[in-house]
């Protein structure tokens, strides 16, 4: 018995979404057997089902997955960063200077993101606020952000929690 092109292409789609081919034959209503052959000859044509099936599966979750770890980098490489200037035997304006850049820094990061990334604006709002807060003590009132200095790591992990 022939089948449509129409059974064929919903076979391919169920196969490459993640139902067994068993499955994906079953739910369009062809024998296993047929599916296979469906699937051996289209691989010989240049059509490698199982590529598009791992392509699909990045596709859905890796993208997400990349764009966590993303973060995780750059929140990382951050909280290294202020912690070495903790310790650092610069003078005190210099650490201050160097800590607004670094707002600075993580403030474009989160806006960039954001564009890509729209479930991550919440995060960038609380940052860039942060940042804003930083800028304002910098040029106001340096004691503060010097105070406030060893309380950014807990205030970022919150805001991870919150948004992330």
């Amino acid at each position: 018995m022939a089948h449509s092109q129409d059974v064929r292409d919903k076979l391919r789609r169920l196969y490459i979404e993640g139902l067994p081919l068993n499955g994906a034959a079953l739910s369009s209503g062809v024998s296993y057997d047929t599916a296979r052959d469906w699937k051996t000859k289209a691989k010989a044509k240049g059509d490698d089902w199982d590529t598009a099936r791992a392509a699909y599966r990045i596709s859905d979750a890796g993208i997400d997955e990349l764009n966590q770890q993303m973060v995780e980098d750059f929140s990382r490489q951050m909280i290294t960063t202020l912690r070495e200037l903790e310790v650092a035997e610069i003078p005190a304006a210099s650490k201050v200077g160097l800590m607004a850049q670094l707002s600075d820094a993580n403030a474009k990061f989160a806006k960039a993101f954001a564009r890509i990334n729209p479930a991550f604006s919440g995060l960038s709002v609380s940052l860039d606020t942060l940042k804003t807060i930083a800028d304002y003590l910098r040029a106001n009132d340096p004691a503060a952000l010097r105070a406030l200095q060893p309380h950014l790591e807990d205030i970022g992990a919150i805001l991870g929690k919150r948004y992330g």
